[in-house]
């Protein structure tokens, strides 16, 4: 009974020491998926959130507005970046990417035709 009792007490002091460490591997992983995430804007989501008024503290309006400023040429693909730079939904190097700046002027020009 008393090997029992000492093998119970080594298990779960063995136990109660490790979960500290398990605790931190998945809240750094967590954060790290997290941040991934935020920062892997599709450019259709990019406009959508636009449209939507996610950069209205950038200046950029929502909705008819949003689509009339677009109409109009007051709005570009680089306007919409940057503001979801400053929100930390993309990162910075995505100004510099043509692919995906030409990608969110197709989606731009596809609003402001309708």
């Amino acid at each position: 009974m008393k090997r029992f009792l000492i093998a119970g007490l080594g298990t779960l002091l063995l136990t109660t020491a490790a979960t500290p460490v398990f605790a931190r591997e998945i809240a750094t992983s967590s954060q790290e998926s997290r941040n991934q995430v935020t920062r892997n804007v599709k450019p259709f989501n990019l406009v959508f959130l636009g449209y939507q008024g996610y950069f209205q503290e950038q200046g950029i309006p929502s909705n008819g507005a949003f689509v009339n400023r677009v109409r109009y040429g007051d709005i570009s693909a680089e306007d919409l970046v940057k503001s979801a730079i400053a929100l930390g939904r993309l990162s910075p190097d995505t100004i510099n990417n043509r692919i995906y700046l030409n990608a969110v002027a197709n989606q731009l020009n596809s609003i402001s035709r309708q």
